[in-house]
């Protein structure tokens, strides 16, 4: 099968068609959108999820599909008997500078992969190890999603980061989902944009979503070797590939 993404490239910026967004993303943008404004602040309560549904005019399931979201990407915690919250963690401001870097600078967005390689290794010998069935039953949604996705020919980076999310959360390290959780935009985003020029390459997709199944695969046999070498095999495939295609535009560009 052949996914099929109309964009055009301008300097260092990627356009892809317009299209309707998922009425979940819908609502993460408004809550973001409120963060940046400063309307909404860390340690923030939100309404509970029937509020939020009838004041969106959206089903309680578009709600809570994007409050998981949040939740995922370290924006949003639930607390046990209280509701949920903006993470007190979340800061944005230091952030945004780190973010801007990584969309402007494709080196800075290289090195991240450098970093995900150092952390995303060992998290996921760490989650194979400790992650119960709670954090199984996450990660197959999130292969399924990403299943999903392939048959759509969408991008799918959200599910993408939020499959590596639950890997960070399954570690039960919370040093380590802190620093997830202070990259996510960035992670987010650097997604984003190496599975645009990924995908221009017929059948990367599919290998990207066999690669998630394999790690998947190592983690609910309990096998931290095999899903180790799963997730190197994934990110040195798409280091590779991203510089492979970034040398083939250089050469374009000198002839």
């Amino acid at each position: 099968m052949e996914l099929v993404f109309i964009y055009k490239e301008v300097g260092e910026l990627l356009f892809e068609q317009v299209k309707t967004k998922r009425v979940y993303q819908q609502i993460v943008d408004q809550i973001k959108g409120l963060l940046k404004k400063g309307e909404l602040k860390p340690g923030d309560k939100l309404n509970s999820e029937r509020e939020l549904a009838e004041t969106l005019g959206v089903s309680r399931a578009s709600v809570r599909e994007a409050l998981a979201a949040m939740e995922h990407l370290g924006i949003l915690e639930t607390r046990q008997g209280e509701g949920t919250f903006i993470a007190d963690h979340y800061q944005k401001p230091l952030i945004e500078p780190f973010l801007i870097m990584t969309l402007m600078d494709p080196e800075a967005n290289m090195e991240l992969l450098e970093v995900r390689k150092i952390l995303e290794v060992q998290a996921v010998e760490l989650a194979t190890l400790r992650c119960d069935e709670e954090d199984l039953e996450k990660l197959e949604t999130y292969i399924e999603l990403m299943e999903k996705d392939l048959g759509r020919n969408i991008l799918g980076e959200e599910n993408d980061a939020s499959f590596h999310f639950c890997i960070a959360e399954a570690t039960k390290n919370r040093a380590l989902i802190r620093i997830m959780h202070t990259i996510s935009d960035s992670l987010e985003q650097s997604m984003r944009r190496g599975r645009y020029r990924l995908f221009a390459k017929r059948g990367n997709a599919e290998k990207l979503y066999d690669q998630h199944l394999k790690i998947f695969e190592g983690i609910r046999s309990r096998d931290p070797e095999k899903a180790k070498e799963a997730m190197l095999s994934h990110l040195s495939f798409v280091v590779e590939e991203l510089k492979s295609m970034e040398s083939s535009n250089d050469v374009q560009d000198k002839g």
